[in-house]
């Protein structure tokens, strides 16, 4: 039997963001590179009422037969949730899961509701197993797949690291609801992939833990192409720091350049590699890299120490000034550590103030599951569940303060200095000021 496919992201929090599904965006080009037929259903842009019998009428409407759901931490209860749903009331169609939650904890997936799991680093096995219509035989053969033989789950051993998928995304359901996507406040994005997993060793980043732990890039004309024929003059790089290979920045800067490219770029860095490339930051903003999501974590060294951060308080004082010099935008990202006492979080308040940061994001450690925070903290674990882990539930108990008062100092942190994001977002300022023209 020919399988069509149905590639499912389920909804999600969107109050900052609302990003392309270039996961799903990848199997679906696998999909269609076999040739075979299958769609993207995405629950965050549609409405909130009737969703399950939405997705069914796309299953029937469409005679989908296999359905695929990309799986959050925080998402995780839900989908499996509605699995159990679906599996009752279409117990003929085949169920597959993968995503960021499977690669590092594929085992957890393991039940009667699912037929099929996919955690391998690339995307060969996933194509091998769409060739093979998910026949038992081809399966024994695709590594990082997990699947019942003779009624008993085996899951075969991962592939090795990759440096690219082979083939690029499939993105016409983007560009079909283009007007549907945006970033709060800076408007509509593509998402991009340059890289995989991370060079560092933060004790709390759940993507450090992807490609086998193994750093590796995309080759430079890949990206290039990839950039080149994107339909969109807004770009997210999503690499966990795009400014690692500080050779590799200045080529690409160079090459954008020199194809007259005016698109305009958001990235992840560091405060340690924005401080080692300040003397490129010309160069990278003339190529159009006008907003940096960098993660300042904390005001104190001693709690970047217990992160693992490999970075200073006074790598972070110094990052922001020179994203400022160079009119670029600085998106500080913060975690809020379980031992804080009020001077901690008003610390934080005020190095905002000081360094006129407009875009911030404030997370609650998450102690994810496959990291060395989990282990390192099981014993202090608070109602630790799937639906909690969303950056703003409290997962251990505080040390220095009632949970309750915790929660109030954490959600002073977004009441006082959201309104100065909205505001941007009503006045247009990110485009009139950063846009690359």
């Amino acid at each position: 039997m020919k399988h069509k496919y149905m590639f499912v992201r389920v909804h999600y929090d969107k109050r900052v963001a609302s990003l392309e599904p270039l996961g799903l965006e990848y199997l679906l080009a696998c999909v269609k590179a076999e040739d075979h037929e299958g769609m993207i259903h995405d629950e965050s842009i549609e409405s909130p009422f009737g969703r399950f019998r939405r997705l069914l009428k796309k299953i029937d409407r469409n005679g989908i037969t296999l359905v695929g759901f990309s799986i959050m931490s925080n998402t995780a209860w839900y989908v499996l949730e509605l699995i159990h749903k679906l599996r009752k009331a279409r117990p003929d169609v085949k169920i597959m899961v993968g995503g960021p939650e499977v690669i590092v904890n594929f085992k957890d997936f393991m039940i009667d509701d699912i037929d099929y799991i996919s955690y391998d680093n690339g995307l060969e096995s996933f194509r091998a197993a769409i060739k093979g219509e998910f026949e038992e035989k081809v399966l024994h053969d695709c590594s990082g797949f997990a699947f019942r033989d003779k009624g008993e789950w085996k899951a075969n051993d991962k592939g090795g690291p990759i440096s690219d998928y082979g083939i690029l995304p499939d993105r016409s359901f983007f560009y079909d609801n283009l007007s549907k996507f945006r970033v709060l406040a800076k408007g509509r994005f593509s998402v991009l992939k340059t890289a995989f997993s991370c060079p560092q060793n933060c004790k709390f980043c759940v993507s450090r833990q992807f490609n086998s732990c193994t750093y590796a890039e995309r080759a430079v004309d890949d990206v290039m192409n990839e950039i080149l024929t994107l339909d969109n003059d807004k770009i997210f790089i999503i690499d966990d720091d795009f400014l690692v290979n500080r050779d590799r920045v200045i080529e690409i800067c160079n090459r954008l350049l020199e194809s007259g490219c005016k698109k305009t770029f958001m990235i992840f860095a560091r405060a340690d590699s924005i401080v080692r490339c300040r003397d490129i930051m010309p160069l990278i903003y003339k190529a159009g890299f006008r907003d940096m999501l960098v993660g300042l974590e904390a005001v104190e060294d001693t709690t970047l120490e217990k992160y693992n951060k490999n970075s200073s308080v006074e790598l972070n004082k110094q990052a922001v000034p020179i994203l400022r010099e160079h009119k670029m935008v600085c998106v500080g990202l913060f975690v809020i550590n379980y031992d804080f006492t009020h001077k901690d979080f008003m610390k934080i308040n005020d190095f905002i103030r000081r360094e006129k940061l407009i875009w911030v994001l404030f997370s609650i450690l998450i102690p994810f599951k496959g990291t060395p925070v989990y282990e390192e903290n099981k014993d202090r674990l608070y109602r630790y569940e799937y639906k909690r882990t969303g950056g703003t539930s409290v997962l251990m108990r505080p040390s220095n303060m009632s949970m309750l008062l915790f929660k109030l100092e954490f959600h002073f942190l977004y009441y006082v200095n959201y309104p100065r994001i909205y505001w941007a977002g009503l006045t247009g300022a990110f485009n009139r000021k950063y846009k690359n023209q």
